[in-house]
Protein backbone atom coordinates (compact mmCIF):
# COMPACT_ATOMS: atom_id res chain seq x y z
CA UNK A 1 0.00 0.00 0.00
CA UNK A 2 1.66 3.25 -0.94
CA UNK A 3 1.77 6.27 2.09
CA UNK A 4 -0.16 8.97 1.79
CA UNK A 5 1.86 12.26 0.55
CA UNK A 6 -0.40 15.61 1.10
CA UNK A 7 -1.69 16.77 -2.20
CA UNK A 8 -0.72 20.54 -1.44
CA UNK A 9 3.06 18.92 -0.48
CA UNK A 10 4.67 21.00 -3.41
CA UNK A 11 3.16 24.01 -3.42
CA UNK A 12 3.11 24.48 0.58
CA UNK A 13 7.31 23.29 0.75
CA UNK A 14 8.05 25.49 -2.26
CA UNK A 15 5.81 28.31 -2.03
CA UNK A 16 6.92 31.72 -1.66
CA UNK A 17 9.93 30.54 -3.84
CA UNK A 18 10.16 31.37 -7.45
CA UNK A 19 9.82 27.47 -7.61
CA UNK A 20 6.53 27.40 -6.61
CA UNK A 21 5.11 29.21 -9.71
CA UNK A 22 4.56 26.51 -11.96
CA UNK A 23 2.98 24.65 -9.02
CA UNK A 24 0.41 27.20 -8.55
CA UNK A 25 -0.34 27.19 -12.18
CA UNK A 26 -0.53 23.68 -12.44
CA UNK A 27 -2.87 23.93 -9.27
CA UNK A 28 -5.12 26.70 -11.09
CA UNK A 29 -5.68 25.02 -13.99
CA UNK A 30 -6.39 21.60 -13.02
CA UNK A 31 -8.72 23.02 -10.73
CA UNK A 32 -10.18 24.64 -13.42
CA UNK A 33 -10.23 22.50 -16.44
CA UNK A 34 -12.47 19.59 -14.53
CA UNK A 35 -11.40 16.02 -16.00
CA UNK A 36 -10.31 17.37 -19.00
CA UNK A 37 -6.41 16.60 -19.88
CA UNK A 38 -3.29 19.03 -19.23
CA UNK A 39 0.21 18.60 -20.67
CA UNK A 40 3.13 20.97 -19.46
CA UNK A 41 5.95 22.09 -21.58
CA UNK A 42 9.15 24.33 -21.58
CA UNK A 43 8.90 25.20 -25.05
CA UNK A 44 6.25 25.00 -27.78
CA UNK A 45 6.65 27.22 -30.95
CA UNK A 46 2.86 27.48 -31.67
CA UNK A 47 3.38 30.95 -33.53
CA UNK A 48 5.56 29.21 -36.15
CA UNK A 49 3.83 25.92 -36.32
CA UNK A 50 0.67 28.27 -36.79
CA UNK A 51 2.54 29.97 -39.84
CA UNK A 52 3.65 26.61 -41.58
CA UNK A 53 -0.28 26.60 -42.22
CA UNK A 54 -0.59 23.30 -39.23
CA UNK A 55 -3.14 24.96 -37.23
CA UNK A 56 -4.99 27.63 -36.70
CA UNK A 57 -5.03 30.07 -33.04
CA UNK A 58 -6.63 32.60 -31.39
CA UNK A 59 -5.93 34.45 -28.68
CA UNK A 60 -8.95 34.61 -26.08
CA UNK A 61 -9.97 37.72 -23.86
CA UNK A 62 -10.64 35.47 -20.22
CA UNK A 63 -7.86 35.56 -18.49
CA UNK A 64 -6.69 39.10 -19.91
CA UNK A 65 -3.68 38.84 -22.13
CA UNK A 66 -0.95 40.62 -21.67
CA UNK A 67 0.92 41.88 -25.26
CA UNK A 68 4.01 43.89 -26.71
CA UNK A 69 3.97 45.95 -29.51
CA UNK A 70 7.03 46.34 -31.46
CA UNK A 71 7.78 48.38 -34.70
CA UNK A 72 8.68 45.78 -37.47
CA UNK A 73 11.07 47.59 -39.02
CA UNK A 74 11.33 49.79 -42.51
CA UNK A 75 10.61 46.88 -44.22
CA UNK A 76 8.05 46.03 -42.30
CA UNK A 77 5.91 48.88 -41.17
CA UNK A 78 3.81 47.41 -38.55
CA UNK A 79 3.07 47.24 -35.12
CA UNK A 80 3.81 43.70 -34.33
CA UNK A 81 2.29 42.35 -30.87
CA UNK A 82 3.89 39.38 -28.67
CA UNK A 83 2.39 37.62 -26.15
CA UNK A 84 4.10 37.70 -22.48
CA UNK A 85 0.72 35.87 -21.19
CA UNK A 86 -2.09 34.10 -23.77
CA UNK A 87 -4.98 32.43 -23.35
CA UNK A 88 -5.43 30.65 -27.55
CA UNK A 89 -7.93 28.52 -28.86
CA UNK A 90 -6.27 26.41 -31.20
CA UNK A 91 -7.48 24.09 -34.00
CA UNK A 92 -5.65 21.49 -34.80
CA UNK A 93 -6.51 18.38 -36.81
CA UNK A 94 -10.52 18.46 -36.27
CA UNK A 95 -9.85 18.94 -32.84
CA UNK A 96 -10.37 21.82 -30.07
CA UNK A 97 -7.59 22.58 -28.13
CA UNK A 98 -6.54 25.36 -25.71
CA UNK A 99 -2.60 26.68 -24.64
CA UNK A 100 -1.95 28.79 -22.36
CA UNK A 101 1.15 30.62 -22.43
CA UNK A 102 2.69 32.43 -18.89
CA UNK A 103 6.55 33.91 -19.40
CA UNK A 104 7.59 35.31 -15.64
CA UNK A 105 11.15 36.59 -14.53
CA UNK A 106 12.86 34.69 -11.35
CA UNK A 107 16.00 35.79 -9.95
CA UNK A 108 18.13 33.51 -12.55
CA UNK A 109 16.05 35.10 -15.54
CA UNK A 110 13.24 34.58 -17.44
CA UNK A 111 10.95 31.29 -17.40
CA UNK A 112 8.37 30.05 -19.66
CA UNK A 113 5.56 27.63 -19.40
CA UNK A 114 3.00 26.34 -21.65
CA UNK A 115 0.08 24.32 -20.95
CA UNK A 116 -2.01 22.46 -23.10
CA UNK A 117 -5.63 21.43 -22.41
CA UNK A 118 -7.05 18.70 -24.32
CA UNK A 119 -9.89 15.82 -24.39
CA UNK A 120 -7.15 13.03 -23.90
CA UNK A 121 -3.74 12.60 -22.87
CA UNK A 122 -3.21 11.23 -26.40
CA UNK A 123 -4.04 14.14 -28.39
CA UNK A 124 -1.54 16.26 -26.45
CA UNK A 125 1.29 14.00 -26.70
CA UNK A 126 0.63 14.04 -30.61
CA UNK A 127 0.09 17.62 -31.02
CA UNK A 128 3.62 18.57 -28.53
CA UNK A 129 5.12 16.05 -30.67
CA UNK A 130 4.36 17.33 -33.72
CA UNK A 131 5.01 21.37 -33.28
CA UNK A 132 8.17 20.31 -31.90
CA UNK A 133 8.92 18.21 -35.02
CA UNK A 134 7.87 20.49 -37.55
CA UNK A 135 9.19 23.66 -35.70
CA UNK A 136 13.01 22.41 -35.45
CA UNK A 137 13.20 21.78 -38.84
CA UNK A 138 15.17 25.21 -39.72
CA UNK A 139 12.99 24.85 -43.36
CA UNK A 140 13.78 28.41 -45.09
CA UNK A 141 15.64 30.22 -41.88
CA UNK A 142 19.50 29.69 -40.54
CA UNK A 143 19.25 28.98 -36.52
CA UNK A 144 21.31 31.76 -34.89
CA UNK A 145 21.84 31.38 -31.56
CA UNK A 146 22.35 34.43 -29.32
CA UNK A 147 20.92 35.80 -25.96
CA UNK A 148 21.14 31.78 -24.97
CA UNK A 149 18.16 31.34 -27.24
CA UNK A 150 17.88 30.07 -30.90
CA UNK A 151 15.79 32.11 -33.53
CA UNK A 152 15.13 31.69 -36.89
CA UNK A 153 16.42 34.09 -38.92
CA UNK A 154 15.15 34.28 -42.92
CA UNK A 155 17.25 37.47 -43.42
CA UNK A 156 20.45 35.77 -42.64
CA UNK A 157 19.18 32.51 -44.96
CA UNK A 158 18.47 34.81 -47.67
CA UNK A 159 22.11 36.42 -47.81
CA UNK A 160 23.30 32.98 -48.44
CA UNK A 161 21.14 32.89 -50.96
CA UNK A 162 22.69 35.50 -52.31
CA UNK A 163 26.24 33.61 -52.17
CA UNK A 164 27.76 31.86 -54.91
CA UNK A 165 31.27 30.28 -55.75
CA UNK A 166 31.41 32.00 -59.07
CA UNK A 167 31.83 35.41 -56.98
CA UNK A 168 34.18 34.06 -55.14
CA UNK A 169 38.41 34.39 -55.55
CA UNK A 170 40.72 32.34 -53.79
CA UNK A 171 44.51 31.05 -54.22
CA UNK A 172 45.25 28.44 -56.27
CA UNK A 173 42.85 25.57 -56.11
CA UNK A 174 41.20 26.56 -52.73
CA UNK A 175 38.46 27.11 -54.12
CA UNK A 176 37.75 23.88 -55.54
CA UNK A 177 39.26 22.00 -52.88
CA UNK A 178 36.64 23.28 -50.41
CA UNK A 179 33.66 22.43 -52.26
CA UNK A 180 34.90 19.45 -53.14
CA UNK A 181 35.61 18.14 -49.82
CA UNK A 182 32.53 18.99 -48.39
CA UNK A 183 30.46 17.70 -51.08
CA UNK A 184 32.61 14.17 -50.85
CA UNK A 185 31.91 14.26 -47.18
CA UNK A 186 28.05 14.31 -47.30
CA UNK A 187 28.01 11.96 -50.04
CA UNK A 188 29.99 9.30 -47.76
CA UNK A 189 28.17 8.45 -44.93
CA UNK A 190 27.88 4.81 -46.19
CA UNK A 191 31.13 4.68 -46.98
CA UNK A 192 32.11 5.91 -43.31
CA UNK A 193 30.09 3.55 -41.73
CA UNK A 194 31.40 0.50 -43.64
CA UNK A 195 35.43 1.35 -42.48
CA UNK A 196 33.78 1.85 -38.58
CA UNK A 197 34.53 5.41 -39.20
CA UNK A 198 32.22 8.08 -36.73
CA UNK A 199 30.98 10.36 -40.11
CA UNK A 200 31.58 13.40 -38.68
CA UNK A 201 33.50 16.10 -40.06
CA UNK A 202 35.41 19.31 -38.00
CA UNK A 203 36.93 22.12 -40.61
CA UNK A 204 38.57 25.27 -39.61
CA UNK A 205 38.56 28.40 -42.07
CA UNK A 206 41.68 30.64 -41.07
CA UNK A 207 43.29 33.88 -42.09
CA UNK A 208 42.96 37.68 -41.78
CA UNK A 209 39.72 39.58 -42.22
CA UNK A 210 38.20 40.32 -45.53
CA UNK A 211 39.97 37.46 -47.66
CA UNK A 212 36.88 35.33 -48.28
CA UNK A 213 36.24 33.55 -44.63
CA UNK A 214 32.55 35.00 -44.33
CA UNK A 215 31.68 34.06 -48.32
CA UNK A 216 33.00 30.79 -48.18
CA UNK A 217 30.67 29.63 -45.56
CA UNK A 218 27.67 31.28 -46.97
CA UNK A 219 28.60 29.70 -50.41
CA UNK A 220 28.82 26.09 -48.55
CA UNK A 221 25.63 26.95 -46.70
CA UNK A 222 23.51 27.56 -49.98
CA UNK A 223 25.23 24.49 -51.80
CA UNK A 224 25.24 21.56 -49.39
CA UNK A 225 21.51 22.04 -48.97
CA UNK A 226 21.54 20.62 -45.05
CA UNK A 227 20.12 22.62 -41.99
CA UNK A 228 22.65 25.31 -40.60
CA UNK A 229 22.85 26.67 -37.31
CA UNK A 230 25.44 29.78 -36.30
CA UNK A 231 26.37 30.44 -33.21
CA UNK A 232 26.68 34.43 -32.56
CA UNK A 233 27.80 34.60 -29.37
CA UNK A 234 28.00 32.25 -26.03
CA UNK A 235 27.36 35.08 -23.34
CA UNK A 236 24.08 35.49 -20.99
CA UNK A 237 24.07 37.46 -18.14
CA UNK A 238 22.87 33.90 -15.39
CA UNK A 239 23.83 30.98 -17.62
CA UNK A 240 27.48 29.89 -17.73
CA UNK A 241 29.35 29.33 -21.06
CA UNK A 242 29.18 25.65 -20.55
CA UNK A 243 25.09 25.72 -20.33
CA UNK A 244 25.27 27.49 -23.79
CA UNK A 245 27.73 24.76 -25.40
CA UNK A 246 25.05 22.10 -24.43
CA UNK A 247 22.01 23.88 -25.43
CA UNK A 248 24.05 24.63 -28.81
CA UNK A 249 25.22 21.28 -29.63
CA UNK A 250 22.43 19.53 -28.08
CA UNK A 251 20.26 21.56 -30.60
CA UNK A 252 22.57 20.60 -33.79
CA UNK A 253 22.36 16.76 -33.34
CA UNK A 254 18.88 16.87 -33.27
CA UNK A 255 19.10 18.18 -36.82
CA UNK A 256 22.20 16.07 -38.16
CA UNK A 257 22.61 15.85 -40.59
CA UNK A 258 23.85 19.69 -40.04
CA UNK A 259 26.53 22.50 -40.51
CA UNK A 260 27.17 24.05 -37.03
CA UNK A 261 29.40 27.43 -37.69
CA UNK A 262 31.34 29.26 -35.07
CA UNK A 263 32.32 32.52 -36.42
CA UNK A 264 35.30 33.94 -35.01
CA UNK A 265 35.86 30.64 -32.82
CA UNK A 266 38.92 32.62 -30.82
CA UNK A 267 36.31 34.78 -29.30
CA UNK A 268 33.83 32.76 -28.75
CA UNK A 269 36.26 29.57 -27.32
CA UNK A 270 37.98 31.13 -23.74
CA UNK A 271 39.40 29.84 -20.63
CA UNK A 272 36.71 28.73 -18.67
CA UNK A 273 34.75 26.98 -21.79
CA UNK A 274 37.52 25.52 -23.27
CA UNK A 275 37.08 22.28 -22.15
CA UNK A 276 33.71 21.80 -22.44
CA UNK A 277 33.77 22.50 -25.90
CA UNK A 278 36.72 19.62 -26.81
CA UNK A 279 34.24 17.61 -24.80
CA UNK A 280 31.78 18.42 -27.25
CA UNK A 281 33.65 17.90 -30.26
CA UNK A 282 35.29 14.67 -29.32
CA UNK A 283 31.77 12.96 -28.90
CA UNK A 284 31.68 10.01 -31.13
CA UNK A 285 28.19 8.64 -32.16
CA UNK A 286 26.47 11.55 -30.91
CA UNK A 287 28.35 13.36 -33.48
CA UNK A 288 27.79 11.19 -36.65
CA UNK A 289 26.72 13.54 -39.17
CA UNK A 290 27.43 17.18 -37.45
CA UNK A 291 29.75 19.50 -39.45
CA UNK A 292 31.34 21.55 -37.26
CA UNK A 293 32.70 24.60 -39.40
CA UNK A 294 34.45 27.17 -37.42
CA UNK A 295 36.64 30.72 -38.38
CA UNK A 296 39.25 32.94 -36.93
CA UNK A 297 41.05 35.78 -38.03
CA UNK A 298 43.60 35.16 -34.87
CA UNK A 299 44.71 31.57 -35.02
CA UNK A 300 47.46 32.27 -32.55
CA UNK A 301 44.24 33.15 -29.94
CA UNK A 302 43.71 29.40 -30.38
CA UNK A 303 44.03 27.12 -27.34
CA UNK A 304 46.72 24.21 -29.75
CA UNK A 305 44.54 21.93 -28.40
CA UNK A 306 41.60 23.03 -30.34
CA UNK A 307 43.72 24.07 -33.01
CA UNK A 308 46.16 21.10 -33.51
CA UNK A 309 44.43 18.42 -32.33
CA UNK A 310 43.05 16.59 -35.97
CA UNK A 311 39.72 14.73 -34.65
CA UNK A 312 38.41 18.01 -33.53
CA UNK A 313 39.25 20.04 -36.48
CA UNK A 314 40.53 17.58 -39.37
CA UNK A 315 40.69 19.84 -41.97
CA UNK A 316 42.19 23.71 -41.83
CA UNK A 317 41.71 25.90 -45.16
CA UNK A 318 43.80 28.92 -45.42
CA UNK A 319 42.61 32.23 -46.67
CA UNK A 320 45.73 34.47 -47.23
CA UNK A 321 45.90 37.99 -48.55
CA UNK A 322 45.91 38.06 -52.70
CA UNK A 323 48.60 37.68 -54.62
CA UNK A 324 48.83 40.00 -57.34
CA UNK A 325 47.28 37.24 -59.91
CA UNK A 326 44.64 36.77 -57.33
CA UNK A 327 44.10 40.75 -57.30
CA UNK A 328 44.21 41.33 -60.82
CA UNK A 329 41.57 38.54 -61.22
CA UNK A 330 39.27 40.09 -58.51
CA UNK A 331 39.53 43.67 -60.51
CA UNK A 332 39.45 42.29 -63.66
CA UNK A 333 35.62 41.58 -62.20
CA UNK A 334 35.16 44.99 -61.68
CA UNK A 335 36.87 46.66 -64.74
CA UNK A 336 34.51 44.48 -66.81
CA UNK A 337 31.59 45.48 -65.33
CA UNK A 338 32.25 49.50 -64.98
CA UNK A 339 34.73 49.94 -68.21
CA UNK A 340 31.73 51.08 -70.33
CA UNK A 341 30.58 53.85 -68.23
CA UNK A 342 34.40 54.86 -67.06
CA UNK A 343 36.68 54.09 -69.22
CA UNK A 344 39.03 52.25 -67.06
CA UNK A 345 41.47 50.54 -69.39
CA UNK A 346 42.91 46.78 -69.35
CA UNK A 347 46.33 48.76 -68.62
CA UNK A 348 45.22 50.67 -65.56
CA UNK A 349 43.48 47.95 -64.04
CA UNK A 350 46.48 45.67 -64.42
CA UNK A 351 48.27 48.66 -62.61
CA UNK A 352 46.12 49.04 -59.94
CA UNK A 353 46.45 45.69 -59.31
CA UNK A 354 50.20 45.74 -58.97
CA UNK A 355 50.39 48.50 -56.37
CA UNK A 356 48.18 47.37 -54.21
CA UNK A 357 49.80 44.65 -52.82
CA UNK A 358 48.86 44.04 -48.77
CA UNK A 359 45.25 44.27 -49.43
CA UNK A 360 42.91 42.43 -48.58
CA UNK A 361 39.78 41.57 -51.07
CA UNK A 362 37.93 43.62 -48.80
CA UNK A 363 40.35 46.78 -49.35
CA UNK A 364 39.88 46.19 -53.18
CA UNK A 365 35.79 46.29 -52.60
CA UNK A 366 36.31 49.63 -50.71
CA UNK A 367 38.76 50.83 -52.89
CA UNK A 368 36.84 50.61 -56.15
CA UNK A 369 32.97 51.33 -54.59
CA UNK A 370 34.39 54.17 -52.91
CA UNK A 371 36.35 55.55 -55.54
CA UNK A 372 33.45 55.10 -57.71
CA UNK A 373 30.83 56.69 -55.89
CA UNK A 374 33.48 60.21 -55.63
CA UNK A 375 34.28 59.57 -59.60
CA UNK A 376 30.31 59.43 -59.69
CA UNK A 377 30.52 63.57 -58.63
CA UNK A 378 31.99 63.97 -61.64
CA UNK A 379 34.62 66.79 -59.46
CA UNK A 380 37.95 64.46 -59.48
CA UNK A 381 39.19 63.69 -62.87
CA UNK A 382 39.23 60.51 -64.74
CA UNK A 383 38.12 57.06 -62.65
CA UNK A 384 41.89 55.99 -63.14
CA UNK A 385 42.83 59.18 -61.02
CA UNK A 386 39.90 58.82 -58.54
CA UNK A 387 41.47 55.07 -57.81
CA UNK A 388 45.13 56.21 -57.32
CA UNK A 389 43.89 58.95 -55.02
CA UNK A 390 41.25 56.71 -52.58
CA UNK A 391 43.98 53.72 -52.91
CA UNK A 392 46.85 56.22 -50.77
CA UNK A 393 43.94 56.94 -48.60
CA UNK A 394 43.41 53.48 -48.02
CA UNK A 395 47.31 52.60 -47.52
CA UNK A 396 47.28 54.73 -44.86
CA UNK A 397 44.18 53.67 -43.29
CA UNK A 398 45.34 49.90 -43.25
CA UNK A 399 48.79 51.52 -41.80
CA UNK A 400 47.23 52.54 -38.64
CA UNK A 401 43.87 50.39 -38.22
CA UNK A 402 42.77 46.93 -38.81
CA UNK A 403 39.20 46.74 -41.25
CA UNK A 404 36.42 48.89 -40.09
CA UNK A 405 33.05 46.99 -39.76
CA UNK A 406 32.16 43.54 -38.43
CA UNK A 407 31.86 40.83 -40.80
CA UNK A 408 28.97 38.37 -40.08
CA UNK A 409 27.28 35.53 -41.87
CA UNK A 410 25.38 38.22 -43.73
CA UNK A 411 27.95 40.73 -44.58
CA UNK A 412 30.36 40.63 -48.33
CA UNK A 413 33.99 40.07 -48.36
CA UNK A 414 35.67 39.14 -51.55
CA UNK A 415 32.10 38.61 -53.26
CA UNK A 416 32.34 40.85 -56.87
CA UNK A 417 28.36 40.86 -57.05
CA UNK A 418 28.35 44.88 -55.59
CA UNK A 419 26.58 44.13 -52.88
Amino acid sequence: MLAPIPPDLFLSCLSPTDSATTVRFEKALRDGIGGRALLATTSLELHEYAELGLCRMRVLDDPIPVSVSQWGGEDDDRLIATYEQAHWAVDWRGQQLQVVQATWQTQCGGESRSWVIGESSDVLRDFVLDVARKTNDPGDSILVFHGGLWQRSRELYKATQLASFDDLVLSGSLKETIRDDFKRFLGAQERYESLGIAWRRGALFIGPPGNGKTHCVRALVKELHIPSLYVQSLSHRYYTSEELLQTVFRRARQLRPCILIFEDLDALVNEDNRSFFLNQLDGFEKNVGLLVLATTNHPERIDPAILDRPSRFDRKYHFELPTEIERKTYLRHWQERLAGETQWTDQEMAELAERTGGYSFAYLKELVVSSLLRWIDGTDGRFSEVLDSQAAELRMQMATTSLVGPHGMGSATTDVSGG
